[in-house]
């Protein structure tokens, strides 16, 4: 191998040839495979993958670029100059492969050149068992050129080399000496360059990669929006890419940066990733990272649990504890129901704001709890009407103001009202009217009570709210005479009361009973019945009668006749008061009560009223009164003798034959078995009850007589007698009385 050293021009066409070829792309590598580019086989002139190594008297030198000074390339060279280098003195460039992978291949492409044969120039690979495999080899004192002449090899175009699963490629100058010299000589230059080197790493080891623990989202925790998660990713030609992956979906990736003109081309160690869960599926889920080395091997992480939720809560109804009322004390309370949400994140917050009504004038705060459902201790900043709205948050963080609730009513007022008693009026003197305000809530009610002066007791009068009065009557016709006091209650609609005892002018709330003019009702009953007289002269017998009238309050009158009542109502000082109602009220024995007329009195002041006497019955006349003058009344009562009619058939008889009598009861209503008949007959001097019965439903009653023991002719007066008895309204009364002619055999 004796070639003369090149012309300067020579080696410049060879630099040109070097830097075209070079520039071609190598072919791309396997899967589990990568290259190594280095020197001019990368557009960066890097030759950080070779390590480079000299002894005294040697060199090495990285000058990829082919434009430039002086030799180019990966160069290994002694130190030119005077004087002898040592034998075993050399130069090197190593390129080691990475912990458990091996060199496939090597694309080369260089310059050799020697002066001195004593020096070995060599490009080999080393196997995992310390075999080599010569790649180029310009062997010591072999084809030794002559004295003064130097040789040289050139490849300019990069060739490939077979590794055979070396881990080492060297490429090295070496001085080897001769039998008869242990040296080289340093006069000129001995090299070898290399412009394009480009060895392929086979890497069957896939990387390891696991989720990083911390962070919400890895950690299990309901989250939304944007997240990041860290990872740790380990290889040993480093991780080039890892991908999150929920399901079949991208969840985000990690491009890590890879310089292929290094050995290990790709950073192993903790990297992020950036989770957009906008757009991934939302609900309990599986996260799993897919790591790629730089050979692109490829392997998976174990799951981990992730939980994503990105829409907002809803809004839900609320509504106020205790109800929206107006209350006294400045604390509330809102409640509502978390609807059941499957797979969904639970609500852990809720945002309130309180604004007064038709204002701007507003307060917001937030309220935390696990699966919150009430906000308490709410306050108000000052008494009036106030509107709450909630809006929920979940654990995801998703929360919308436009979800807010329908507004609900905060109402307070810690204010009592504000009353006091009128002026009485003298057109309507028992009338009682209490001034009363509250500004705020509004009265809700009250109550005037009345006690009389030194008594201690208070009675409750009714009251009623007539807009801003507190309005009630004293009923001076029922109470005692004398001075009272009066007391007025007031409550708002929030519960807050005051009282007083005071005329809004400051004076106490006195009256002296009766306040009204008293009045006096006078009433009685005017009946009329027959009376007979006998009278006895000049030895004759005579029966008189005449018409006798009584009056009173109560009188005893016959069926069916009239009872007139009569009356008069006067005022205190004894004047008749004319033009006034008189009610009329009846009540019969065993019936309620009821009004049966309205009376007005005349100019006198008097009143009539005449009804047909049917039945007792009391009659009470109320005059009601005014706003000036007291009501009062009177009462009288007609008593009124029952009756019956009475028949017999027939009314002549012989003695041994029968007689039926009978009749019909007057005056209603019945008792439920019928009324008690005693039918009697006059002997001598008085009436004698020989039979009893007792009528039908209507009234009707019959008695069958037999006559056994009459001699001669006898004329026998007979009455039915009606007893008085529960159930039937008349005092004890008989029929008229009829006579039954009786012929027997002469006595």
């Amino acid at each position: 191998m004796k070639h003369p050293i090149p012309k300067l021009s020579t080696l410049l066409a060879l630099v040109v040839l070097v830097v075209a070829i070079s520039s071609i792309a190598p072919p791309p590598a396997l899967a589990g495979e990568y290259t190594i580019a280095s020197c001019q086989a990368n557009g960066e002139f890097s030759s950080g993958a070779f390590e480079d190594f000299a002894t005294r008297g040697m060199k090495w030198r990285r000058a990829c670029n082919p434009l430039g000074p002086g030799l180019r390339g990966l160069v290994t060279a002694n130190v030119a100059g005077e004087g002898h280098v040592a034998v075993g003195s050399q130069s090197a460039f190593v390129l080691e492969a990475p912990p458990q992978t091996t060199l496939s291949n090597l694309r080369w492409s260089g310059y050799a050149h020697r002066r001195d044969c004593r020096y070995a120039l060599q490009l080999y690979a080393v196997r995992p068992d310390g075999s080599s495999v010569a790649l180029k080899d310009v062997r010591a004192n072999r084809g030794c050129p002559g004295r003064a002449q130097a040789q040289a090899s050139s490849w300019p175009r990069p060739r490939t080399y077979q590794l055979g699963g070396a881990t080492r490629i060297v490429q090295r100058v070496v001085c080897m000496g001769a039998p008869h010299a242990s040296f080289c000589s340093a006069r000129g230059q001995n090299y070898l360059e290399t412009f394009t080197a480009e060895a392929s790493v086979l890497d069957e080891t896939p990387p390891a990669v696991a989720v990083s623990p911390g962070g919400p989202l890895v950690s299990g925790e309901w989250v939304s929006g944007s997240q990041p998660f860290s990872y740790e990713a380990s290889d040993n030609s480093g991780v080039k890419v890892v991908r999150g992956l929920i399901g079949s979906a991208s969840a985000g990736e990690s491009t890590r940066p890879c310089d292929y003109t290094q050995r290990i081309p790709c950073p192993s160690g903790p990297g992020q990733i950036q989770v957009e869960t906008q757009r991934l599926p939302e609900g309990t889920q599986e996260l799993r990272l897919s790591a790629t080395d730089a050979a692109g091997d490829q392997s998976e992480s174990a799951p981990v649990t992730v939980r994503i939720d990105n829409t907002p809560p809803g809004a839900v109804p609320v509504a106020v504890e205790g109800g929206e009322a107006w209350r006294n004390h400045d604390s509330f309370a809102l409640g509502w129901v978390n609807p059941s949400e499957e797979d969904r994140a639970p609500i852990v917050a809720a945002h309130w704001r309180i604004c007064r009504v038709g204002t701007q004038e507003c307060q917001a705060g937030t309220a935390t709890g696990p699966s919150l459902a009430t906000v308490g201790g709410l306050t108000v900043p000052g008494p009036g009407e106030w509107e709450a709205q909630i809006w929920r948050q979940d654990a995801a963080g998703n929360t919308q103001p436009q979800n807010a609730s329908i507004p609900v009513r905060l109402r307070f007022d810690p204010e009592p009202p504000e009353l006091g008693f009128e002026p009485t009026s003298v057109q309507d003197p028992d009338r009682v009217g209490v001034h009363v305000a509250d500004k705020v809530s509004g009265v809700a009610g009250g109550e005037v009570e009345l006690s009389r002066v030194g008594s201690g007791v208070w009675q409750p009068l009714p009251s009623a709210l007539e807009g801003e009065e507190l309005v009630t009557r004293i009923d001076d016709a029922s109470l005692p005479a004398g001075e009272y006091q009066l007391r007025a209650t007031a409550t708002d609609r929030a519960g807050n009361e005051a009282s007083s005892e005071s005329r809004i002018d400051g004076s106490p709330m006195k009256v002296t009973l009766p306040l009204r003019t008293t009045t006096m009702l006078g009433a009685s009953v005017r009946a009329s019945h027959i009376e007979k007289k006998v009278l006895h002269r000049h030895g004759r017998r005579r029966v008189v009668k005449h018409t006798v009238s009584e009056e009173g309050s109560k009188e005893t009158v016959a069926f069916g006749t009239k009872a007139k009542f009569s009356g008069r109502l006067l005022d205190k000082a004894g004047n008749p008061i004319a033009g006034a109602s008189i009610a009329v009220y009846q009540q019969a024995p065993e019936e309620a009560e009821a009004q049966v007329a309205t009376l007005t009195t005349g100019a006198e002041g008097g009143f009539a009223y005449e009804i047909a006497a049917e039945s007792s019955r009391r009659l009470r006349f109320v005059y009601s009164g005014t706003p000036t003058t007291l009501p009062s009344e009177g009462s009288a009562e007609v008593l009124v003798h029952g009756a019956s009619t009475l028949k017999v058939k027939p009314a002549h008889v012989l003695n041994g034959g029968s007689v039926t009598f009978t009749g019909r009861v007057q005056g209603r209503p019945l008792p439920a078995q019928g009324k008690l008949v005693e039918l009697q007959v006059r002997l001598t001097h008085e009436w004698s009850t020989f039979r009893t019965i007792r009528s039908g439903p209507e009234g009707v009653w019959s008695i069958e007589y037999p006559f056994r023991r009459t001699c001669g002719v006898e004329h026998f007066r007979f009455r039915a007698r009606l007893p008085g008895e529960a159930g039937y309204p008349l005092e004890p009364g008989h029929s008229p009385t009829l006579t039954v002619t009786v012929r027997g055999k002469p006595c």
